[in-house]
């Protein structure tokens, strides 16, 4: 705990990205883009198992948000030790993938989307060590667009103690607090990004999971993007079945970094509900980030001097209801040393420290007049559902942003049904591990925008389903 909070001494508030680093993009309005968001347990995802109920599917991913902070908390430990310093280019179990179009002729794969990480990164060729995916492994000689860049480029700066050099040429090596590693060639090369229609086309008519793409005409294309051209990764890498990852951190090296003033410095998501599988979310950037709502509130974006990768913002408190919790006003103040409390895509349920979470599992139980039941693990709080299906005084749950942004989740953002609908579970769990996330549960049917040249996050409510 005192290691995490060490970390919060040195803050500074979101900065411009690199505008070094800033890629060329080469769209119909190339001020904005959007791509398809798929959920890893949605029909429409290649990792999806037909086999798992829908409650089985929900527990997976309750228990992926426990590895996930685990993960996290890791990382942001590993990184108050300059001796060993751990970069976050994979961020641990995670839950959306994007569909990316990489080289020249285009080569197709499955990317973890993750606003936990920095550096997109793939397999290359030739591998020293791989580890097993559904589709070639990329390699870049076969590519006329791939570039290795020198040790000099402020691609290779950008990595500071990360990089290495092979000659005159960058190599990133990357380890992980679980003891997994990624290394090779750091390259730029040209990326394509498709738009939701034509990722759920590819889907309907093909059945593999990615194959090579050949019409990009309402895809954006981003020249020299630079990435990890993986040709070593050992460890836990590969049991998710992922093929690579876009960083959508606050890094000089993420992908919104990297783009900069070209996408304004801003991009956006809609998460629909996970109860609907028939529709998927939507990640826009630059203009497409617009929150187009009059009831739009707005909070601080607040990241680590140490570490940018993380979003972070400064909860003043939680209601349960029109009952405010007892949480001291500077709890969770980043600039105050308090307990770091995040914002993340890729965790599925909420996290609170077990103060906080006590606190508020009773008063949550205190307003619901069901009978409790036994929760299935990683659940604290689970309630039985009468037989009728009708379900009443389920409380509001409030986070209580600087700014006087209040992020008001109906029952619908803050409770999960199991057990063929026969169980209701509060999707807020309680850990000991330091720091607090905001789960994309909570975020599903609200419009997010990251606004990273204005340092502000923004919210709104929305029906993402029909965005």
């Amino acid at each position: 705990m005192m290691i995490l909070r060490t970390l919060y001494l040195s803050l500074l508030v979101l900065s411009l990205p690199m505008s070094s680093l800033s890629r060329h993009i080469s769209t119909s309005n190339p001020s904005s883009f959007k791509v398809a968001l798929i959920h890893r347990d949605s029909p429409f995802s290649p990792l999806y198992d037909h086999s798992a109920s829908p409650s089985d599917l929900l527990q997976r991913s309750a228990q992926r948000s426990i590895s996930r902070l685990r993960h996290m908390s890791l990382v942001l430990a590993a990184e108050s030790s300059p001796s060993k310093l751990q970069s976050t280019v994979k961020a641990g179990p995670n839950e959306f993938l994007m569909k990316v179009g990489v080289g020249t002729p285009v080569n197709s794969f499955w990317l973890i989307a993750d606003t936990g990480s920095d550096l997109s990164w793939i397999q290359c060729l030739p591998c020293e060590r791989c580890f097993n995916q559904s589709v070639p492994i990329f390699d870049p000689k076969s590519s006329s667009t791939y570039q290795q860049l020198a040790c000099s480029s402020p691609q290779c700066q950008a990595l500071a103690m990360d990089a290495g050099c092979y000659g005159e040429y960058c190599q990133y090596s990357m380890s992980y607090g679980d003891g997994s590693s990624t290394s090779g060639p750091l390259l730029s090369e040209t990326f394509i990004f498709e738009t939701p229609e034509s990722t759920i086309s590819d889907i309907i008519s093909s059945t593999t999971s990615a194959k090579q793409t050949t019409d990009h005409g309402t895809s954006a294309k981003i020249k020299r993007l630079a990435f990890g051209c993986g040709t070593s990764n050992a460890g836990s890498f590969g049991n998710d079945n992922e093929q690579g990852l876009v960083g959508l951190g606050g890094g000089p090296l993420s992908l919104i970094s990297q783009l900069g003033r070209s996408i304004s410095n801003k991009f956006s998501y809609c998460l629909p509900s996970r109860l609907d599988e028939n529709v998927t979310s939507v990640l826009n950037f630059g203009e497409n980030a617009d929150i187009q709502a009059s009831d739009v509130s707005s909070t601080q974006l607040i990241q680590l001097e140490g570490n940018p990768t993380f979003f972070l913002l400064n909860l003043t408190g939680i209601s349960v209801g029109s009952k405010r919790l007892d949480i001291p006003p500077l709890y969770f103040d980043p600039t105050q040393n308090g307990e770091p409390f995040l914002i993340d895509s890729g965790t599925s349920l909420t996290i609170l420290g077990p103060d906080v979470y006590d606190k508020l599992a009773d008063e949550v139980e205190k307003a619901i007049d069901l009978p409790k039941t036994d929760p299935p693990r990683p659940f604290s709080l689970c309630f039985e559902v009468p037989d009728s299906g009708n379900i009443t005084g389920l409380p509001n749950i409030t986070f209580h942003f600087s700014g006087n942004a209040d992020w008001i989740n109906g029952p619908e953002n803050s409770f999960i049904p199991l057990d063929d609908g026969h169980m209701i579970c509060l999707g807020i769990l309680g850990a000991s591990q330091g720091m607090s996330i905001l789960g994309n549960w909570a975020q599903q049917n609200r419009v997010v925008e990251y606004d990273v040249g204005k340092r502000m996050l923004s919210f709104a409510p929305a029906r993402c389903g029909e965005v």
